[in-house]
């Protein structure tokens, strides 16, 4: 997957504002993608278009030949230029034409978020965007091997074909050293996960494809395609990183991939316990007041009473024994 350079937004600060004040830009921006070897453009509405009009910032990516081949894989960041780790991600794997038709996100980031001084997004009047394609020629990607030969196809739910080493995967997944025994020569295998998790597993599995850079927000999306399959080393590692970046996941709705209450639903539905009980110690670690935000609805009485009532659906769709701790905690931290 190719990455252009960081797409820098400047925007002249409002007569007299203060340095902690943002004005934001009021008028759409359409840039052209470089160093890319695919070519397209950018295209950024600040105030947010569509269904984002008003209340979001929306990007978009759009071809403008047929070099991008029959479908590509693409990445748009939102960089966060005081953590990078909190850097805001969307991506999909598309069918491009060239007739200028975009696709992208109406609805990326909140403009309250965005505007936020204490958020890391605007920083020096800058908003820094970065973007990553992967181009699918005939439906395949061609994986740096180091010369192995690949005797198994993988296909992914996009229709992308990923030519793999059978034996590299069963010694890493005790999944497919059952799965495979029986299916070689006999058509490609479909497996759950985009392009981009792939991607991810098999720099693992080969060391000398280069790794795309883990945050938060991808050990998401990677945790549920290799606790399927089993990779266990590196479940391990993603466990690790978790740990250690446990902190960083905050009750903030806007950010899915970063919200303790969507951490604690992928847990326990991967039954996860190690990973469920570092963001139940996360959630214990906020304060008050971030507490009652990711656990209770906005109009949700602050006391005891009635407090089951004013629970926000997803906590209720946990299970009954998560649930309980979960509002021990809201009660613990309202008492205090």
């Amino acid at each position: 997957m190719s990455q252009c350079n960081p797409t820098v937004l400047k925007q002249a600060s409002a007569p007299g504002a203060c340095g902690s004040v943002f004005e934001v830009l009021r008028h759409p921006c359409i840039t052209p993608l470089h160093n890319t070897h695919h070519g397209g453009r950018l295209q950024v509405y600040p105030e947010g278009c569509e269904k984002g009009k008003g209340t979001h910032l929306s990007v978009f990516i759009q071809a403008q030949d047929d070099t991008w081949g029959p479908s590509a894989e693409y990445k748009l960041t939102v960089v966060n230029q005081m953590d990078a780790s909190k850097s805001c991600t969307h991506g999909h794997t598309r069918k491009f034409t060239v007739n200028g038709q975009a696709w992208g996100y109406t609805e990326f980031i909140t403009l309250p978020a965005l505007r936020n001084p204490a958020s890391g997004w605007l920083l020096n009047d800058t908003l820094m965007l970065t973007v990553e394609i992967a181009v699918h020629r005939e439906g395949r990607f061609q994986l740096d091997t180091g010369g192995m030969p690949c005797d198994v196809t993988l296909k992914l739910a996009c229709g992308v074909k990923l030519p793999v080493v059978s034996e590299i995967l069963q010694l890493a997944s005790p999944f497919f050293l059952c799965a495979l025994e029986d299916v070689k020569g006999s058509g490609p295998i479909p497996v759950d996960g985009s392009l981009g998790v792939w991607n991810y597993i098999l720099s693992d599995l080969f060391p000398q494809y280069d790794a795309p850079t883990l945050t938060l927000g991808s050990v998401y999306v990677l945790l549920p395609v290799v606790h399927k399959y089993d990779f266990t080393k590196l479940l391990a590692r993603l466990v690790t990183f978790v740990k250690e970046k446990v902190e960083v996941l905050s009750p903030d709705l806007s950010f899915p991939k970063l919200n303790i209450i969507c951490w604690l639903q992928l847990t326990e539905r991967l039954q996860l316990d190690q990973l469920r009980d570092l963001c139940l110690g996360r959630l214990r670690s906020m304060t008050r007041k971030q507490v009652e935000q990711a656990i209770l609805l906005p109009a949700a009485p602050s006391h005891a009473a009635g407090m089951e009532r004013g629970v926000r659906e997803e906590v209720k769709q946990l299970g009954p024994e998560l649930c309980f701790k979960i509002v021990a905690i809201v009660m613990r931290k309202c008492a205090a």
